[in-house]
């Protein structure tokens, strides 16, 4: 990957395992809980835990109640999408996804950990939050875009600060030295 131009292979080596981790991830336990459950069938434990199913479903099966995942795919969609776009736009702008100019890698590396942390703080809110309506997940994603812009200006502040700091000390320890 060091000799190539592009950052394709690893974009494409990140996306490729991602893709596996979550079909076999997600599809084999359920395909083994759909099979261990169409052999086993209605069970009192099960009907217990699905009442509103075991009236539709006489033989049991493998149920997987809806629940908040329709806003984290919203999300995670609006994360990688802009994620792609930025990616798109570097290459164009730099000719460099992931490299190029100093103050740009670095910036794209923040706002790349702020969208994964927005991401991750959006999902875990709407989980500890389940009963919130459209309007309250809409303004929950609004402040998590501020969130992101207030964290990155604060992260590459600190980071400008301490780069400063140690241009300074390399400075004063070389005109020590001459």
């Amino acid at each position: 990957a060091v000799e190539e131009p592009t950052a394709d292979a690893a974009i494409g080596n990140v996306t490729g395992s991602n893709s596996v981790n979550v079909f076999l991830g997600l599809g084999l336990p359920w395909m083994i809980a759909s099979i261990y459950w169409a052999a086993e069938g209605q069970t009192e434990e099960w009907r217990d835990k699905y009442p509103l199913l075991k009236n539709k479903y006489k033989d049991g099966g493998f149920a997987v109640i809806a629940g908040d995942l329709v806003f984290s795919v919203i999300i995670f969609t609006l994360c990688s999408v802009t994620a792609l776009a930025v990616i798109v736009y570097r290459r164009r702008a730099f000719q460099a996804e992931l490299g190029g100019p100093k103050g740009v890698k670095t910036n794209t590396a923040i706002f790349f950990v702020m969208l994964w942390l927005f991401y991750v703080a959006l999902a875990s809110w709407k989980v500890q939050t389940p009963d919130a309506d459209e309007g309250m997940q809409v303004v929950a994603t609004i402040v998590g875009v501020m969130g992101i812009g207030v964290g990155m200006v604060v992260i590459a502040g600190i980071i400008h600060c301490i780069s400063g700091m140690r241009s300074a000390q390399q400075a004063a320890a070389k005109d020590h030295i001459e």
